[in-house]
């Protein structure tokens, strides 16, 4: 599953008062694996349905992931 769908199989669980899938959360523990835009998108997430941070320290994790990928952006002049 992408982290994308990961993401919105998750939202759309919760809209519904359903519990996600144990798929959604396999894919929920790589979250260390994804990319810049992924991360964003779970961060944003949580703002709306927190419990999708399932361990302690996650938001501090995903900080140190984004800081990461904010490190090797190049800043250039035209």
């Amino acid at each position: 599953m992408t982290p994308t769908r990961t993401i919105q199989s998750f939202i759309d669980a919760k809209k519904e008062n359903l519990f996600p899938s144990e798929e959604v959360w396999n894919s929920l523990k790589g979250y260390r694996k994804w990319n810049e835009p992924e991360l964003i998108g779970l961060r944003n997430a949580s703002g709306y349905y927190p419990d999708i941070y399932f361990e302690a320290g996650m938001d501090d994790t995903i900080a140190k992931l984004l800081a990461k990928f904010q490190e090797r952006v190049v800043p250039h002049k035209f």
